[in-house]
């Protein structure tokens, strides 16, 4: 098995020695193999005669054993980090190097910051993964490093991914079965050089695509990480970006690429990051497929959301074609049989494939559309697209369950954000306040940011329990935003990828003054796990016109999207109240399930589920 997920490309350790390979189409190649002294490698010049057979390059370096350092060169002054590495030897302190100082660009690698470390082909982990039925996948979208960043994490190792597991019960009680991880590749949180004290936070920007980032911890931190959560029944899905790389436009650095061979690797910018993989080349679908099998078998991750996804549907000139290739590939590589595919189906080019992707069932889609059509019902009044998004989008999807759901994101306003702000406020951001989503639906009711209004704060509450109630409600696959859960702000901040501080790790502290949302939270997630089904039938029922809902013949939801009270007439049967988004703590989940009549009252923007009795 090992043989077979091992990359072909990647240094292959012996008993006396290790083949070093790449693709490389320059003239000349230097392989750099570094001691205790970054700055003085041993230099070897490869023999284009005898150690390259086409664009590949080999050289069999004798008592090269693993663990060894080094990198490749067309330049020898311009060290490049081997794309195909499977462990990077990078800084261990996440902002800054050894010394605590801060390189900047053009800089590139010159320094030795990082390099590729040897790996051998030892056997595979046996793990042991839960395999969700779609039915039970509640998905809690996380970024590694701001999960347990923060002080109150009151972890021992924060940061990285031992502080992952030491938080699995926090997960384990909100009753979620999956994470998906923020980008956890090797990329330089360094780059990030247009204002002082900003860093490449999220790390969409591959520096390699084989390695773990070595901030967040080692291989071996990693596969502990991924079995702890699986030993907890929870599956983990990684960010994977095979849209652009770290070396970005020409004012950008050179990590490997734009010397190895350009050509093969890049195409014209359709992502908006400066260049874009050339996913339509042979090549470079063997090196996604190669990374991808790595990641499942070697590190045991349970699936992958591809971060601009459209770019995979994109031919060797960048144009989309109606059957690509590389799709088809992923979606039948038996190494690939029972992994999760997840697609962010737009990229920054004319590609917006939600409701039109190319791939086949096993896809499951980001459905944009839920989120602002639900954010428009609860916060403005606009009922019309409601219907369809509980139901599972059935006018964008073919396939109900290939929604992905989600009311926040990584990318935009917190939740709690959203009900607090009508508009973006970046200017930490160093970009003159013009990035980000420049249209948030989102609505401060009233005020702008934090208040003490008694009113405010309890209409912003009540709008945050109505779109999470409908999040976990609706067909499709549910995905929430780590913190939201207990409050957590940005300040109004859309687009906070280049801050590594307080501003967006999770501030533990908050789940004791937000606690009567956690237990909405938990509530909800148990409700959808013992309730919800994809093949349930529904009952539609009530007048329209922001008065309606629907049953099955496991729960009923009913929604006000009215600014008074309405008496809604209720099916045939009898009823108890679940959930009553409309109600404080703890009567939004009440212990005791009162009855409903036949005629019952639903508070102005609320939405209720109850159960048969």
């Amino acid at each position: 098995m090992i043989d077979a997920v091992f990359p072909p490309w990647s240094p292959l350790p012996r008993d006396d020695g290790t083949l070093f390979r790449v693709r490389c189409t320059a003239d000349r190649l230097h392989l750099l193999l570094y001691g205790s002294d970054r700055a003085r490698p041993r230099v070897l010049a490869l023999d284009p005669t005898t150690h390259r057979r086409a664009d590949t390059w080999e050289i069999f370096v004798p008592g090269v054993r693993e663990g060894q350092r080094y990198n490749w060169a067309v330049d020898v002054t311009r060290p490049l980090v081997d794309p195909y590495a499977l462990e990077v030897d990078g800084p261990r302190c996440f902002g800054a190097d050894a010394t605590g100082r801060r390189p900047t660009w053009p800089a590139l690698n010159k320094d030795h910051r990082f390099a590729g470390v040897v790996v051998a082909p030892a056997p595979l982990p046996a793990w042991r993964r839960p395999h969700h039925a779609d039915s039970d996948l509640v998905i809690y979208e996380m970024h590694v490093r701001g999960f347990t960043r923060d002080p109150s994490a009151g972890v021992q190792q924060p940061g990285g991914f031992s502080g992952v597991v030491e938080k699995i019960d926090h997960l384990r009680a909100l009753g979620v079965t999956a994470v998906e991880l923020l980008p956890v590749h090797e990329f330089d949180e360094q780059e990030t050089q247009h204002a002082p004290g900003l860093h490449n936070y999220w790390g969409y920007s591959p520096l390699n695509w084989f390695a773990p980032n070595s901030r967040y911890g080692t291989i071996a931190d990693f596969r502990a990480m991924v079995s702890a959560l699986h030993e907890h029944d929870i599956e983990v899905i990684v960010d994977v970006v095979f849209n652009h790389t770290a070396e970005m436009d020409a004012a950008g650095p050179t990590w490997h690429f734009r010397d190895l061979d350009p050509g093969a690797y890049l195409t014209r910018d359709v992502t908006g990051c400066g260049n874009t993989v050339r996913t339509g080349a042979p090549h470079m679908q063997e090196v996604v497929l190669s990374a991808l099998r790595w990641w499942v078998h070697a590190l045991g991750v349970d699936g992958f959301r591809f971060d601009l996804a459209s770019v995979l549907a994109r031919d060797e000139d960048g144009a989309l074609s109606k059957a690509p290739r590389l799709i088809r590939r992923i979606e039948s590589d038996p190494f690939l049989e029972k992994t999760r595919l997840i697609a962010e189906a737009w990229d920054a080019g004319d590609s917006y494939l939600v409701g039109n992707w190319p791939g086949n069932e096993r896809w499951t889609v980001w459905n944009d559309r839920f989120r602002d059509d639900v954010r428009r019902a609860w916060l403005h009044g606009e009922p019309s697209a409601l219907g369809h998004r509980l139901a599972g989008s059935p006018d964008v999807f073919s396939r109900t369950n290939r929604a992905l759901n989600f009311v926040t994101s990584h990318d935009g306003f917190t939740l709690r954000d959203l009900v607090s702000y009508t508009r973006r406020h970046n200017d930490p951001n160093g970009e003159d306040g013009r990035d980000g989503h420049a249209h948030e639906v989102s609505d401060g009711f009233g005020a702008e940011g934090p208040t003490a209004d008694p009113a405010i704060m309890a209409a912003r509450d009540k709008t945050r329990r109505a779109l999470l109630a409908t999040l976990l409600v609706s067909d499709g696959t549910p995905m929430l935003t780590a913190g939201d859960e207990f409050g957590r702000t940005q300040r109004g901040n859309n687009n906070a990828y280049c801050h590594d501080s307080p501003l967006t790790w999770l501030h533990w502290n908050d789940a004791e003054r937000d606690a009567a949302f956690l237990r909405f939270t938990r509530a909800l997630i148990a409700l959808r796990r013992a309730h919800w089904r994809s093949d349930a039938s529904k009952t539609w029922f009530g007048p329209g016109e922001g008065l309606f809902g629907f049953h099955t013949n496991r729960w009923l939801i009913a929604c006000n999207l009215r600014d008074v009270a309405t008496e809604l007439a209720m099916p045939q049967g009898r009823w108890r109240r679940a959930v009553d988004t409309a109600a404080k703590s703890p009567d939004d989940v009440p212990e005791q399930q009162p009855r409903m009549a036949a005629s019952t009252p639903l508070a102005p923007r609320s939405l209720v589920i109850a159960l048969p009795n």
